[in-house]
C-alpha cells in the first residue's frame, strides 16, 4: 500500500463525500486506501457513506473524539508507506497524492518527514497553508513591533501564513487539512498527542518531528480546495472554536517549552486580548474571552 487516506467526520455527510470522490476522481497511479473516521455524527453519515462507497474503510467513535484522536485511529490501522490527513471539508483537483507520493520517494528527499501543498478556498482565493511554530517573539511582536518588519513577521513567525510565492520552501508545520506524512517518522516520533482535542495537535507533532531532525515542505504547485471550517459556520463569535484555540495554544507552549513559558504567554495573550477588546479592534465578549484564556 503506497499511500492511507485518512478522512475524519463529524456530522459533515455531504462534505465528507465530496472529498472522498475528489480523491476517488483525482487519484491514479497509486495504490491507496480511504479510512473515515466517525466521531459519533448524529446525521446518518455513516449510512451514507458506506451506501455511495462501499470500499471505505470505516471507525465509528462512540464520541467526538476531536481531530487529533481520531486520526490516530485512523494511523493505527493504515497499511499505507506514507499518511495523508485530509479534511472533510478539503479536495483534491488534481492528482495531488501521486505528486506527493513521487516528491517524498526521491532520494534527494528523504530528509522531509512531511509536504503539503497550496491550499485555496472554493472560489480559488488562498488560504492558510502552512505556519510557524508559536514563540514569545512571535507573541510580543503582535503588539506592535511586526509593523517594521511586515514581511520577516509574516516568513517567520505568523503562525499562520497564506502561501506567498511559487517556490518549495521548508516551513515549521504543515496545514492538518492537508498533511502528507512519512509513516516510518511517525512510527519513530509518535501520533498526534490525545491531550489535544482540536487545534495544534499538528503544530505540536510537527514540533515534535523537526526536533527529531526532519523537515516540512510546502509544495505550492500542487494546490487543493480547503473550505475553512465547513462544519462550523456562523455568522455570530464562535466561541467554541475560540476556546479550543486558546486550550490547544496552551497545551502546545506547556509541552514544548514549559510551563513557565506556557504560564508567560497566556499572561501576554491575556493584556493582548484586552487591548484588542477595548479598542475595538476585535469581536466577541471581552469578559466571556478573558476567562477563557485564564481558563485554558
Amino acid at each position: 500500500m503506497d499511500v492511507s487516506i485518512i478522512i475524519v467526520n463529524y456530522n459533515t455527510t455531504s462534505l465528507t463525500k465530496q472529498s472522498i470522490q475528489s480523491v476517488i476522481s483525482h487519484t491514479i497511479g497509486i495504490k491507496y486506501e480511504i479510512i473515515v473516521v466517525d466521531n459519533a455524527s448524529d446525521d446518518r453519515s455513516i449510512e451514507a457513506i458506506i451506501y455511495q462507497f462501499e470500499n471505505v474503510k470505516l471507525i465509528l467513535n462512540q464520541k467526538n473524539e476531536g481531530f487529533g484522536r481520531a486520526n490516530n485511529k485512523g494511523i493505527k490501522i493504515a497499511k499505507g508507506e506514507f499518511i495523508f490527513l485530509l479534511n472533510s471539508d478539503a479536495f483534491l483537483i488534481s492528482n495531488a497524492v501521486q505528486y506527493f507520493l513521487d516528491f517524498m520517494r526521491a532520494v534527494s528527499n528523504h530528509q522531509y518527514a512531511v509536504c503539503g501543498g497550496e491550499l485555496v478556498t472554493g472560489d480559488s482565493r488562498k488560504t492558510v497553508s502552512f505556519g510557524n511554530f508559536p514563540s514569545l517573539i512571535s507573541l510580543l511582536s503582535m503588539f506592535g513591533p511586526y509593523i517594521f518588519f511586515k514581511k520577516e513577521y509574516k516568513r517567520k513567525y505568523l503562525l499562520g501564513v497564506v502561501n506567498y510565492n511559487n517556490e518549495i520552501k521548508e516551513v515549521d508545520f504543515i496545514s492538518g487539512a492537508a498533511m502528507f506524512i512519512r509513516k516510518s517518522v511517525v512510527d519513530a516520533v509518535g501520533v498526534f498527542d490525545n491531550d489535544f482535542f482540536l487545534y495544534f495537535e499538528e503544530t505540536e507533532l510537527s514540533f515534535r518531528i523537526k526536533k527529531a531532525g526532519f523537515k516540512s515542505v510546502i509544495l505550492p504547485e500542487v494546490k487543493i480546495i480547503h473550505l475553512e471550517g465547513g462544519s462550523q459556520v456562523s455568522d455570530k463569535f464562535n466561541y467554541f472554536r475560540y476556546e479550543n484555540f486558546a486550550t490547544g495554544r496552551q497545551l502546545f507552549y506547556k509541552k514544548c517549552h514549559g510551563t513557565w513559558y506556557a504560564r508567560l504567554a497566556k499572561s501576554l495573550y491575556f493584556l493582548h486580548t484586552f487591548l484588542l477588546s477595548i479598542l475595538r479592534l476585535e469581536d466577541g465578549n471581552i469578559f466571556r474571552k478573558l476567562k477563557i484564556i485564564l481558563k485554558s
